[in-house]
């Protein structure tokens, strides 16, 4: 079969996973990425480049999300908002692509292992494992469901520079380990031990670890790429309240899972997870455990025995583990997996690697008349779970207006409020004719009734704020309960004007994410690649 209809064929198969989203309106879900989708747009449209403040976030006294939350996957939905596509109709075309890409990435990777056949097993069964449905359907979790798309690429382009030495495989596996770390930090975080892991077993394999003299510069490139988001993120997070992230709701030991929920439940939930009970599906699939396992009985018996597939079947299986209660002392040891916060999250890495792992079948029975049947069952069995909750018939206008806006407003409200007050707000910030805010900029018409007024602005403060009182500098103080900017200004009528700069942090990471990203471009399309760069 030609190339271009395996591709063809794959996304035939992976169309009942979004038919429901080619309809007018949105779904409704658990993350607020539309409304950050929105505050990233507006980032676009005032030329802020990379985006760092949000200024509709926090009940509408902004706060510095884009300076600690990833980006990357906004820029995506970016492009097709630049082609004229509406906010919402962007975010389903990357929702759908997540999707799509992942069975393409996924089949790329295992037919380097299992050949055609085997690979469209390990596609189907990446694409329709219920937990992709939970990420795009129920949780909304755009990052995450684009993390799914490069965790093959990151295995597939390490392999080929094993095999090979090739210095373009090299710097596009780098791309891809950059790629994960700003789409998705706590995917990249997850993935890197079991990447670690392979990549000393490829070697010990070959008893060559002499690879290690060019890899070492390349993950070097991959966070260099990433600077200009990795650096606020390690300097500037003690600026704002992210322990709140770990507390709580978020405290990963109320998120562990049972046996029953991951192996047999087929619970199909739209809630919360809960320490008593998931209100949403945090299942592996049926067929997700029973066909690797069943390959895996096999495979002990077998006199010649596949190490690809025991290396990803154990770590599917141990991936598994660590969504469960028995694996808490891990989670004790290695504190900063607290910030994954819901252990069941590593069903990214099971689905990944089980997904691969079952692609094995392709090489255990040779020419495999029932492969339509397997792939029929598999989107059978499933399919079902790729279904919104509520259906939102609306357009841009409405999501971002009324109670739906201020829903958005108010999403994720302590996760990046800065120190500076002793909590949060409760109300919204005043609106009047005489401010106007952007991601960047904010402009004040003030009018003072006496002498020296001290006026207290709905806008909080964080380090970069600088304003100007007609055109002249003015000191910006903070000291109050919610933390907000506080100017001194004379009696009379002014015009104040804040702006939103680099700090040194900030422009050190982004200058080393150019210099990185132009060191990439002139290594990537020289002529002669070498070995190594």
């Amino acid at each position: 079969m030609k190339r271009g209809w395996i591709w063809i064929i794959l996304l035939l198969l992976t169309i009942p996973t979004f038919s429901l989203m080619l309809r007018p309106g949105i779904f409704t879900m658990h993350d607020p990425h539309l409304f950050r989708i929105f505050e990233f747009n507006e980032c676009f449209t005032s030329g802020q480049f990379p985006c760092r403040w949000s200024a509709n976030s926090a009940k509408g006294y902004g706060v510095p999300l884009f300076n600690f939350y990833t980006q990357v996957p906004y820029w995506f939905v970016q492009i097709f908002i630049v082609a004229g596509f509406s906010i919402l109709n962007s975010a389903k075309i990357v929702y759908l692509l997540s999707l799509v890409l992942s069975a393409f990435s996924m089949y790329a990777l295992a037919r380097t292992y299992w050949g055609k056949s085997g690979a469209l097993v390990s596609a189907v069964f990446y694409v329709y494992a219920p937990y992709r449905a939970v990420d795009v359907w129920v949780r909304g979790a755009l990052p995450e469901a684009l993390a799914f798309v490069i965790y093959p690429l990151v295995i597939l382009y390490l392999d080929r520079f094993l095999e090979t030495r090739n210095t373009k495989s090299l710097l596009l596996f780098s791309l891809c380990l950059a790629l994960l770390i700003n789409i998705h930090n706590l995917s990249f975080l997850m993935f890197l031990p079991f990447l670690f892991i392979y990549w000393f077993f490829r070697s010990f394999q070959k008893h060559d670890f002499s690879n290690l003299k060019q890899l070492l510069p390349a993950g070097l490139l991959s966070l260099s790429l990433s600077a200009f988001y990795l650096l606020p993120v390690l300097f500037e997070s003690k600026f704002v309240t992210l322990s709140d992230t770990v507390t709580g709701y978020y405290n990963y030991r109320v998120h562990f899972a049972t046996l029953k929920e991951l192996f047999v439940s087929r619970f199909w939930g739209y809630g919360a997870s809960l320490w008593a009970q998931k209100y949403l599906s945090i299942s592996i699939g049926q067929l997700h455990w029973i066909l690797p396992l069943s390959l895996f009985l096999g495979w002990l018996v077998a006199k010649k025995k596949n190490s690809s597939f025991g290396l990803f079947f154990f770590f599917g299986l141990f991936a598994l583990f660590l969504t469960h209660g028995k694996s808490s002392f891990i989670w004790s040891i290695f504190q900063p997996m607290k910030y994954i916060q819901f252990p069941w999250r590593f069903l990214s890495i099971a689905v990944f690697f089980v997904s691969l792992s079952v692609g094995y079948i392709g090489k255990v029975v040779k020419e495999f008349k029932y492969l339509p049947i397997l792939l029929a069952g598999v989107i059978l069995v499933n399919f079902n779970f790729f279904r919104p909750d509520i259906w939102r018939p609306i357009t841009d206008k409405e999501q971002f207006t009324g109670e739906l806006w201020d829903e958005g407003r108010s999403s994720s409200l302590t996760d990046f409020w800065p120190i500076y007050g002793e909590h949060a707000p409760t109300d919204f910030a005043p609106v009047n004719s005489g401010i106007s805010k952007n991601s960047d900029k904010s402009v004040y018409q003030l009018n003072a009734d006496t002498e020296s007024d001290q006026i207290i602005l709905p806008q909080v403060y964080f380090p970069g704020w600088s304003g100007k009182l007609d055109y002249r500098e003015i000191k910006l103080d903070y000291e109050n309960k919610l933390g907000l900017i506080k100017v001194v200004v004379p009696q009379g009528r002014h015009q104040l004007v804040l702006k939103f700069r680099n700090t040194p942090v900030r422009s050190i990471g982004n200058v080393v994410s150019l210099l990185a990203l132009f060191i990439f471009t002139i290594c990537f399309f020289q002529k002669k690649p070498s070995g190594s760069f």
